[in-house]
């Protein structure tokens, strides 16, 4: 169940092969899917953090509403 370390250094290889592929895949569909308005690149679109200041963008809603009107204020003690 647990992981195997490579005895040679072919086997090595194998496996990064294996994750060098799965990075240039995911790197033509972030080409492949950017819109036509987009000047970044495919890497700085992939990155998480990127430049934000750069785009003025609106943020894209994380979710459903806060169900909560009401929050416990953190400013008093709690005896």
């Amino acid at each position: 169940v647990g992981i195997e370390k490579p005895r040679t250094l072919d086997e090595l290889l194998l496996k990064a092969q294996a994750y060098i592929q799965y990075e240039e895949v995911e790197m033509a569909d972030a080409i492949r899917h950017a819109r036509p308005g987009d000047n970044n690149s495919a890497r700085e679109s992939h990155r998480k953090g990127g430049d934000r200041r750069k785009n003025d963008k609106h943020m894209e809603p994380r979710g459903p509403p806060s169900l909560f009107s009401n929050y416990t204020p953190l400013t008093v003690s709690r005896e």
